[in-house]
């Protein structure tokens, strides 16, 4: 019998459940509206991974992107192989490389993760960066990781 982790709506967290071994059970998450702000797009990402919803969380990547096919197809992808995501920070936008803060930008973010399969990191907490541009008027997810 799959192992079901389910995580409870509360500070810092987001819902989401999901299964070893078998499918994950979505929770459907509203796509942020096109004025969105890097902030709330970098939430709602996170909200559709807890809830297994890759549908929504394709609709905020750039799918130019190098890293989309990875993020939505790999073997661990944090839509299908993440259990539970918690305590989850989202810090205020940097500049990006492209050193225009009305164009691109850096979200840094922070949570606490576990996972089916061991790929890349320990489960536990972790912090990492998202990288967003602005694309045909509204902000886009183009990578993101410690770098």
């Amino acid at each position: 019998m799959p192992l079901a982790v389910c995580v409870v709506l509360g500070s810092g967290s987001v819902a989401g459940c999901g299964t070893c071994g078998g499918k994950a059970e979505v929770h459907r998450v509203a796509p942020p509206p096109e004025e969105a702000s890097p902030v709330e797009v970098v939430r709602r990402y996170l909200e559709a991974v807890a809830g297994h919803d890759d549908r929504t969380g394709r609709t905020m990547w750039d799918r130019r992107s190098p890293q989309y096919e990875a993020e939505f197809g790999s073997v661990d992808s944090s839509f299908t192989n993440w259990t539970s995501l918690t305590d989850v920070e989202v810090g205020e936008p940097e500049v990006e490389s492209c050193g225009d803060i009305r164009r691109c930008v850096r979200v840094p973010v922070s949570y606490t993760f576990e996972q089916c399969e061991f790929y890349t990191t320990e489960d536990g907490p972790y912090s990492e960066r998202f990288f967003l541009e602005r694309t045909g008027g509204r902000w886009l997810i183009n990578g993101h990781g410690q770098g």
